[in-house]
């Protein structure tokens, strides 16, 4: 008898009653895979932790956390830590989208090819719908996947990624003390220290209500007017990606290959360089965004130092 992929599936609720139940069911839904889904309910307000304890009365694959609100990004800090260590994979999970059913099957097939020590993450394309679960439209395809892609930029919608269990002990053994989002962190971390896997097949219906946490969107404008604020940062908190990159090379760099220190001082020195030197390192910069557009945005943020 073939062993089933055991996959743990990690969702953080806020306020979510609305489309919890649905997303909850595709998840319980999933074909040849065996999951444990364990829910942290972001201190809510609505009924969304009933909701979620009603389903953990019928169906013992459902464990619930009732957590203190920390903020989406602590919230799937702190289920990746507190999850048992010994499922092959790891799934994150929003509240309000729909699984295809054999997304998670996809997802453990082709990161199946990698060793279990090596860390491995899988992420994929989107289907954006309305609020009714009608096609909008899809995400783009990413031409350039990897560690110099995800200095600059986060192409790992959260409720794609999986992970396996190598990936999680390198990234909860040095957990940082602040990130931009918790897929950005992961898909920074494993790229630099394993394999990357996208696939093109969406595996999820990504609602799009008005209230989502993660900005993704089928419109290009949209999408890159939130790309740049998101760049920029905004606020008191230091949500520049230079602080992110040098928050990860703190952590991290012990255990990064020469060239990999090389790509990261090179970009962290361009912030305090002068404007010739700056306009030198954009000239011949190893790191790069996902369309000609993007890049040369990227470039006049680094030119002008406002990254």
């Amino acid at each position: 008898m073939v062993k089933l992929p055991q996959i743990a599936v990690l969702l953080s609720s806020y306020n979510g009653e609305k489309f919890i139940e649905e997303q909850i069911q595709s998840i319980l839904n999933q074909q040849n895979v065996s999951i444990h889904l364990l829910i942290r309910d972001d201190g809510s307000t609505d009924r969304t932790h009933e909701i979620a304890e009603l389903f953990a009365t019928k169906d013992t694959r459902i464990s619930i956390i009732k957590g203190k609100n920390k903020g989406v990004v602590l919230s799937f800090f702190d289920l990746l830590q507190n999850v048992d260590e010994n499922f092959d994979f790891y799934a994150f999970a929003d509240q309000d989208d729909v699984w295809k059913p054999n997304k998670l099957e996809k997802a453990a097939e082709m990161m199946s090819k990698s060793e279990v020590i090596v860390p491995a993450m899988y992420y994929s394309r989107l289907e954006f719908t309305d609020e009714h679960l009608n096609t909008i439209g899809y995400s783009i395809i990413p031409k350039n996947r990897g560690f110099e892609n995800a200095i600059v930029q986060n192409q790992a919608t959260g409720c794609t990624i999986v992970i396996n269990g190598a990936a999680r002990k390198i990234i909860i053994t040095r957990l940082p003390s602040w990130a931009l989002m918790h897929d950005w962190w992961f898909y920074l971390v494993v790229s630099a220290m394993g394999d990357i896997y996208y696939d093109e097949f969406a595996g999820i219906l990504y609602r799009k209500h008005g209230n989502n946490v993660t900005p993704a969107t089928p419109w290009f404008a949209l999408e890159l007017y939130a790309r740049v604020k998101r760049y920029l940062g905004h606020g008191k908190i230091p949500e520049k990606v230079t602080d992110q990159v040098r928050e990860f090379y703190k952590l991290y760099q012990d255990i990064l290959s020469k060239d990999q220190q090389k790509i990261i001082n090179g970009f962290l020195t361009a912030r305090g360089s002068g404007f010739f030197k700056r306009l030198r390192y954009i000239l011949t910069m190893p790191v790069r965004r996902n369309t000609p557009f993007d890049n040369i945005i990227l470039r006049m943020l680094i030119l002008i130092g406002k990254f």
